[in-house]
């Protein structure tokens, strides 16, 4: 479990953040195993044969094995190695639940001032991902970012992915793209030529940094402006070493995020079963 726990913490946070952000990214990941394994207990994924995640990102939440953490820490590995192993023995047997049962984790790197709720990205009223400040991510100068592509570039993606997309002449392209946006700033629904597409996914076949964005169409190009970076859904990594380095412990920083929810030691959850 300690490796495990190293290992994820040193793939998904800048080992350079405030040592209670990297525990909030600990405890989120023993979190996380522990949700897996009771969800293998009850229903085994047959491709996993008994394992509880594989080295597949795209489904499973991200790890570095030793080789993979020296690799891309190079010389400064051993400094990241021994402060995230100090976090994580700090909060190993913790783990974050809601109603007596491990939470989905859910983090990102950055929002664009507030963290965007569940039932907004995924159309799940999920009870403790909801929309909550987290205002220290706009002053990052980062979190802003442009993505430019041709009329003909913009189809060609969307028809890889949606074969059925019934595009109208490249004349009208300035009609293809409708959004809908919340109060803050989120696209929540968008058509292409009619056609409904989940906005995380439409960010990332056109590979627009988040689903809060704007855009314009001119001289045959789309430009958009996004601000934040991944599904902006729970703790903004970012958001939460601003808060660390005010002040706030892991507890906190983990209570703000994810609302209602309650730490536990995992052998208290492992008595409840």
């Amino acid at each position: 479990l300690e490796e495990y726990m190293i290992g994820s913490v040193l793939a998904q946070m800048p080992a350079d953040f405030d040592e209670e952000a990297l525990k909030a990214q600990a405890v989120l990941a023993h979190t996380y195993i522990c949700r897996r394994q009771l969800s293998e207990a009850q229903s085994p994924t047959p491709a996993l044969k008994g394992a509880l995640i594989s080295d597949d990102s795209t489904l499973y939440q991200s790890f570095f094995t030793l080789k993979a953490a020296k690799e891309y820490y190079g010389n400064d590995y051993e400094k990241a190695y021994q402060k995230v192993k100090s976090a994580v023995n700090a909060v190993k047997d913790d783990i974050l639940t809601y109603e007596g049962e491990p939470i989905i984790v859910a983090f990102h790197a950055a929002s664009n001032g507030h963290t965007q709720s569940a039932k907004n990205a995924w159309g799940e009223d999920i009870p403790y991902l909801l929309s909550v400040d987290s205002s220290a991510d706009k002053d990052l100068d980062t979190t802003e970012c442009t993505q430019t592509l041709t009329a003909k570039e913009f189809q060609d993606k969307l028809l890889d992915r949606f074969p059925d997309i019934n595009f109208t002449p490249l004349a009208n392209a300035d009609s293809w793209l409708k959004t809908k946006t919340d109060g803050i700033g989120y696209v929540t629904n968008l058509t292409v030529c009619g056609y409904d597409i989940q906005p995380n996914t439409f960010c990332d076949i056109l590979d627009i940094s988040s689903p809060c964005f704007e855009f314009t169409f001119a001289n045959t190009k789309f430009t958009f402006t996004s601000h934040g970076f991944g599904h902006l859904v729970g703790m903004s990594q970012y958001g939460a070493n601003a808060m660390a380095e005010k002040g706030s412990d892991y507890k906190v920083i983990l209570t703000h995020y994810f609302t209602d929810t309650k730490l536990q030691k995992s052998t208290e959850l492992a008595q409840l079963q």
